[in-house]
């Protein structure tokens, strides 16, 4: 989730050291060009919005290079770490993910953006329980953050917790009634538990056209596209 100016980003922000960047992009080698000059908060905040731009426009490559000149710079803005970890994560720099999302909770605890981040990244490293604690802040700090109860129920489907992740996912479906991930999710756990008539209806209402094949003991349902 890319954080903008509109999110969560009127209060001020804390005090922190100077957080360096230990690492290199690989993919992103260019350096960013900018008149150089004693920085002002007028200054900040327009390099933080051409920042912020660049990334709600898609073009990952320029606003890697804008937040990578803010942190170096010393910008102390929550949405720069939060912003540039999701980058991270998508070039499969999870550790350094962790670290800048880490850091963009540091500044601003209350955050919801850099907990839901930082849960995700935590799955894709493997640390599910930690990833769960992530994302339950989230949602304690933005009870309607749908997203945030999707993947919070996919965690608990991976921890065998079936009830509690179809509360999750109904959450996540009655505050996105479009969210087609939670939908076919919430399928696949009614249908685990044995609910196979309200399980094949969120199936077909999240994915489409199914087909319900019965052999032997078994059911076996196949996507249709």
């Amino acid at each position: 989730m890319v954080s903008s100016n509109k999110d969560q980003g009127k209060n001020k922000v804390t005090s922190i050291k100077t957080f360096n960047v230990p690492f290199d992009l690989g993919e992103i080698k260019e350096n960013i060009t900018i008149a150089t000059k004693t920085p002002s908060n007028p200054y900040k905040q327009q390099i933080i919005n051409q920042a912020l731009k660049f990334h709600s426009q898609g073009n990952i490559s320029e606003a890697a290079k804008y937040y990578q000149y803010c942190i170096n710079q010393g910008f102390k803005d929550h949405r720069i770490f939060s912003n540039y970890g999701t980058i991270l994560k998508g070039l499969g720099k999870s550790k350094e993910a962790e670290l800048s999302l880490r850091k963009a909770i540091e500044i601003k605890p209350d955050f919801a953006d850099a907990h839901y981040n930082l849960g995700n990244t935590l799955k894709s490293l493997g640390d599910i329980k930690e990833a769960e604690s992530s994302l339950r802040k989230a949602i304690e700090l933005n009870p309607e953050f749908a997203g945030a109860h999707l993947n919070l129920g996919n965690i608990l489907i991976d921890l065998g917790n079936l009830k509690e992740a179809e509360l999750s996912l109904r959450k996540a479906i009655s505050l996105n009634k479009s969210l087609d991930q939670a939908i076919s999710a919430l399928g696949s756990v009614l249908m685990r538990q044995g609910k196979h008539k309200e399980g094949l209806q969120k199936l077909r209402e999240g994915n489409g056209c199914v087909k319900f094949d019965y052999r032997s003991s078994s059911k076996t349902i196949n996507f249709l596209k």
